[in-house]
């Protein structure tokens, strides 16, 4: 049977979602702590591969196995056993044709960015920035970014047969001193959401135009876009199924 869970996790404990040789990663924890309370080897599936820092609000997952436990027993077993930095938040026996990646036809990612006073208690939750920036401009730069188009200057991987990605929304939300960036799109590249936000806050200090976002869009070259924001302020927020 194909379990399916949504989780939650701070991705400043781990060295990103999937398992690593050396290090370890929320993959890492879920197989070990599923395989104990399973009693069978258990291989986790993941919508998206986040890197490390970077955190998880609604990550999706799956996984098989042969020994049936209700599903919300199943969430508060494994919640004792992974707290406090990973939270299961839903739990349910799903068809076994879906998978958590494949089957996802959009995600979203939230990226926050702080022009208030520096506090090290949020530094791991978000990218502290100074407070010279023209949102305006920003929000201007936003609209070059929606639609579909070929992303190849925002990807360093020359061997991906195509970078087209359509992004259905990008949006700033600013409360509080806190900028917060919203993007859904059917597909995301190793880096794509920070890149796109490391290029919008050259746009708020004025090292680059809004039209520059266009033109770097159509260069179709990485090197017009070498910038990468920290990976503490991104979150894997949502994965839309159909």
């Amino acid at each position: 049977m194909r379990y399916k869970m949504i989780i939650s996790y701070d991705g400043g404990y781990f060295h990103g979602f999937q398992r690593q040789l050396n290090y370890i990663s929320v993959q890492q924890v879920l197989e070990e702590k599923l395989s104990e309370i399973t009693k069978t080897k258990i291989v986790v599936h993941g919508a998206g591969r986040t890197d490390a820092l970077v955190h998880a609000k609604g990550q999706v997952i799956h996984f098989d196995s042969t020994q049936y436990i209700p599903p919300e027993n199943l969430r508060k077993i494994l919640n004792k056993k992974v707290y406090p930095h990973i939270y299961i938040v839903s739990s349910e026996i799903v068809d076994e044709t879906f998978h958590s990646r494949k089957s996802a036809c959009l995600k979203e990612y939230r990226y926050y960015v702080s022009i208030n006073t520096f506090d090290p208690l949020k530094a791991g939750y978000m990218h502290f920035f100074h407070d010279r920036i023209d949102i305006s401009k920003i929000r201007e730069a936003m609209k070059y970014i929606e639609g579909t188009h070929d992303f190849r200057s925002f990807s360093k991987n020359k061997k991906i047969a195509s970078c087209v990605r359509t992004i259905t929304l990008f949006e700033l939300n600013v409360y509080d001193g806190i900028l917060e960036f919203r993007i859904i799109g059917n597909g995301f590249m190793y880096n794509m959401v920070r890149i796109i936000v490391a290029l919008m806050l050259k746009v708020a200090e004025g090292k680059l135009q809004p039209i520059d976002i266009k033109n770097i869009i159509e260069a179709k070259e990485r090197r017009f876009a070498p910038y990468v924001a920290p990976a503490q302020g991104l979150y894997l927020w949502k994965v839309y199924y159909e």
